[in-house]
């Protein structure tokens, strides 16, 4: 069982390398079954096609993705638990998580194949393109503008559109991972992450706000 589990591994991952390269029609599974160094007939035994193995491969992604937020403490539960933090926050913190999450996207193997592949098979593949727009634009749109409206609510925020708040906050950042896919400066681009995080939270919070958490990060540095 532990052989089969290892090749099945072995599977998705030679086949995120192939499909993140070449395409997702461009590889056949005797291609994939070369790379893992299986017979082109061996590999049925595990998944029954391309498909299989793509699904796999967003179900992989998701548990990577979740073990990464565990490992940097990103904040969990219902929308009021994560309310409550996320007033408590320094802006040194908040940006700790950002950049976490980010070097997460760039660094990570898995993960920076998995966005190449979705890239590429977003107006090709419908998969790839719900998986995309959920990764990249739904789940991180939607989980913000609920905490930054509910921020507003408690009077942390300047009561502005929270919906253009969250795209305001999180448009540079995804621009800066397609930056960082052409210039590969990891040093700069984290830089200007945190020159974004600092100047987001001096427009929108509110001054006396914004100057008790500057205190209590300089009180428990």
């Amino acid at each position: 069982m532990e052989i089969e589990s290892n090749t099945k591994e072995r599977i998705i991952i030679e086949s995120l390398t192939l499909f993140s390269q070449k395409g997702y029609e461009g590889v056949s599974m005797r291609d994939i079954a070369a790379a893992v160094g299986i017979k082109g007939a061996s590999i049925y035994n595990h998944f029954t096609g391309k498909e299989e193995i793509l699904n796999a491969i967003i179900a992989m992604m998701g548990t990577r993705y979740d073990n990464a937020a565990m490992a940097i403490q990103m904040p969990s539960g219902n929308s009021d638990d994560m309310v409550e933090f996320y007033m408590n926050v320094t802006i040194e913190h908040l940006y700790e998580l950002a950049s976490g999450m980010f070097t997460f996207f760039i660094t990570d193997d898995f993960a920076c194949k998995f966005r190449k592949l979705l890239t590429m098979e977003q107006y090709r593949n419908e998969r790839a393109r719900n998986t995309f727009k959920k990764y990249f634009f739904d789940m991180p749109i939607q989980f913000q503008s609920e905490i930054f409206n509910k921020l507003i609510e408690k009077e942390v925020f300047h009561s502005y559109d929270a919906h253009i708040m969250t795209l305001h906050f999180y448009a540079p950042i995804y621009l800066l991972l397609k930056e960082y896919d052409k210039e590969r400066n990891l040093e700069q681009t984290l830089q200007i992450l945190r020159n974004h995080v600092m100047q987001f939270s001096k427009l929108y919070t509110k001054k006396q706000l914004l100057y008790m958490s500057q205190l209590n990060f300089l009180i428990i540095s």
